[in-house]
């Protein structure tokens, strides 16, 4: 089987690699579950000459590994894309554990292993809806840790 793709797809292959290259290693780099990752990855990098995106990938023979250039990070949107997700990831998380939290609290966890799935949703609802309110309205400005 045969992919083509033009420069501006490749570009855009090459942005996605690099995004889900930082979200598979920010926080396990070198583990062994993503060694498939990265061996595509620097399958995908090796073809950027090819494709006439040679300033975006360097190569180092030393280590036999190819890598994004400065140039690739700063001419495209790679860094607003994971920022963005990033800031969405930060509220969406803290509204749904401090729901989470609050719905514990008021049903006790065998009264919520208890509930159907339905249920469950139904019951939590208002505290997500709570918390979404908040955080909307007034940020961080009522956060304090005692």
């Amino acid at each position: 089987m045969k992919i083509e793709f033009t420069p501006e797809q490749f570009e855009t292959l090459l942005k996605s690699i690099a995004i889900s290259s930082w979200m598979i290693n920010a926080f396990n780099e070198g583990s062994e579950e993503t060694t498939a990752y990265s061996e595509l990855e620097q399958y995908i990098l090796s073809f950027a000459k090819d494709f006439g995106k040679q300033e975006f990938v360097d190569y180092d023979a030393a280590d036999n590994v190819y890598y994004p250039t400065r140039k690739f990070e700063d001419q495209t949107d790679i860094f607003d894309i994971i920022s963005e997700y990033d800031n969405e990831l930060f509220w969406d998380e803290l509204i749904h554990r401090m729901a989470r939290r609050d719905f514990a609290i008021e049903y006790g966890e065998d009264g919520i292993s208890a509930m159907a799935i339905e249920e469950r949703i139904e019951k939590e609802a208002p505290f997500i809806t709570k918390y979404e309110e908040i955080f909307a309205n007034q940020g961080l400005d009522n956060i304090e840790i005692k």
